[in-house]
């Protein structure tokens, strides 16, 4: 198979990210780098080296381009690349906010070119396990879904401004991944009631968040996260999915996942269920199960991989835009629920935005 030409737009830390990636992928090709302040990336890996999309359109045939420069630029980029004919990856967030994101998606409808959303955490093949094991009904109905997130920060983190004020924090730079993985677990969301808390640090922005939420099946799940707080759980620490950052506590879980059939535990992938044949009942033991968490392939390498087949059109993208933006509709109204200290609906919100 011939390898695809990928071109990455911004060399900041996960453009970095992703030319390691393409560098240790059998199919991809890393051909150029844009970027309009540093030309050191392109140095590196002895590729092209282009300030504008212009200069990169007019000089490369190009597959496909991974989107990774900052968030304002996210949109924009996008719809020059697609108007050249160029499918995207692009990292998140999709949009600064969901009308942004709406505009981006009206440019795909009318140019039909894929975006695939760098939500990367639906590649981890431990996800794929847990769902698969959900989607065989072995839980039965889903009625609850519990996560952790607690990490200390260090104070040096926050010697960076940026990271001190709001839209910073563990809800938009954390949490949303965690978002994303129990909407593709357990579907969308219908309502979301949140608290944050400044206490430990008195910044602008939040150290804690508790989130309540109800899915659209009638689940319930909770959410409940802090920079501030020490302790071993939390995606990172618990699949060792970014060692470089996170110490590694591997024989813990963060998600607890509960249905009428049975529960789950992730990412140890442990489950538990009623004897066959026994009634469901408080007082019958349970019977664990485990299946083995699959660590074997890195998760950007996974993502450039489903990228590369939605280039040749052979799948849709795990993550379109169509489905990220409802992301940036979650952290939307999380934080107006902190802020106004009531329950937010996610249809009702919709229902302003088109009316607005």
């Amino acid at each position: 198979m011939t390898s695809k030409k990928i071109a990455i737009i911004g060399a900041g830390v996960m453009g970095k990210k992703h030319a390691q990636t393409i560098a240790r992928h059998q199919q991809a090709e890393l051909i150029a780098i844009c970027d309009p302040f540093s030309d050191v990336l392109a140095q590196e890996y002895k590729v092209a080296h282009y300030q504008d999309l212009e200069q990169l359109f007019s000089h490369e045939k190009v597959d496909g381009v991974i989107i990774a420069n900052p968030n304002r630029f996210h949109v924009s980029t996008a719809i020059t690349c697609m108007q050249h004919g160029v499918a995207c990856l692009l990292e998140k967030p999709l949009a600064l906010d969901t009308n942004e994101a709406l505009q981006l998606i009206v440019a795909q409808n009318k140019l039909n070119i894929p975006i695939l959303v760098g939500h990367h955490r639906r590649h981890n093949k431990i996800i794929q396990q847990a769902k698969e094991i959900i989607d065989q009904g072995i839980l039965g109905d889903i009625n609850t879904f519990n996560v952790l997130w607690s990490v200390y920060k260090p104070d040096h983190y926050f010697d960076i401004e940026w990271h001190r004020k709001s839209g910073a924090g563990v809800l938009a730079i954390n949490l949303v991944h965690d978002l994303d993985l129990m909407r593709y677990l357990n579907g969308e969301i219908e309502s979301v009631q949140a608290m944050m808390g400044h206490k430990n640090r008195n910044l602008e922005v939040e150290d804690t968040i508790s989130i309540t939420l109800r899915f659209e099946n009638g689940a319930l799940a909770t959410l409940l996260a802090s920079d501030a707080a020490v302790s071993p759980w939390g995606w990172d620490q618990n699949t060792e999915e970014n060692k470089t950052s996170f110490a590694s506590s591997p024989d813990q879980n963060c998600y607890f996942i509960s249905g009428s059939e049975g529960a789950l535990s992730v990412p140890q992938l442990e489950y538990w269920n009623y004897p066959q044949n026994n009634e469901k009942s408080w007082s019958t033991t349970l019977v664990k199960n485990k299946i083995e968490p699959d660590k074997t392939e890195d998760v950007y390498i996974s993502q450039l991989s489903h990228f590369i087949d939605v280039i040749d059109q052979k799948v849709q993208p795990i993550s379109s835009a169509q489905d990220a933006i409802r992301n940036i509709q979650l952290l939307e109204c999380i934080e107006k629920s902190a802020r106004e200290n009531r329950t937010i609906f996610i249809e009702s919100l919709e229902l302003e935005r088109k009316s607005a």
